[in-house]
């Protein structure tokens, strides 16, 4: 009974130790190849366009007015909003919609090939830019 303990203990700690050391998605998609983008190739991407991107399975159309206002849709109807966006010096996006009440959620934007991802302050990947066209509106 005692050997069976010490295995059980032993089992859980390595599985509780390898889900420490596990990579965020952020990470991976950077061993995988991916570069972070800098604040200029964002400005670059994002401001004067719409942008379709996809997060799970919703799809959104975004507009980056010079103006540093965004507004959004999903694009099979139920939501629509606006708010306000900056570009960092540290390489972030953030965008702040109405419904955050003023709080910013900072992203990082990586491309790997003709995929560009944003992720999270956590890793997680949030959205994945389909497309980006010049534009002055949705």
């Amino acid at each position: 009974m005692k050997h069976l303990k010490t295995l059980i203990f032993v089992a859980a700690t390595a599985l509780v130790g390898s889900a420490v050391f596990a990579d965020t998605e952020l990470q991976t998609a950077l061993k995988n190849g991916g570069k972070q983008l800098s604040s200029d190739q964002i400005a670059e991407l994002l401001i004067g366009h719409a942008v379709t991107a996809k997060s799970g399975d919703k799809m959104f159309r975004f507009y980056y007015d010079p103006s540093n206002v965004v507004s959004g849709v999903l694009t099979n109807g139920g939501w629509e909003g606006s708010g306000s966006y900056a570009i960092t010096d540290t390489n972030k996006v953030c965008v702040s919609m109405a419904a955050d009440n003023g709080r910013f959620r900072c992203l990082t934007a990586v491309r790997n090939g003709d995929v560009v991802q944003k992720f999270d302050v956590n890793g997680k990947m949030t959205f994945e830019l389909l497309s980006t066209e010049p534009s002055t509106g949705l």
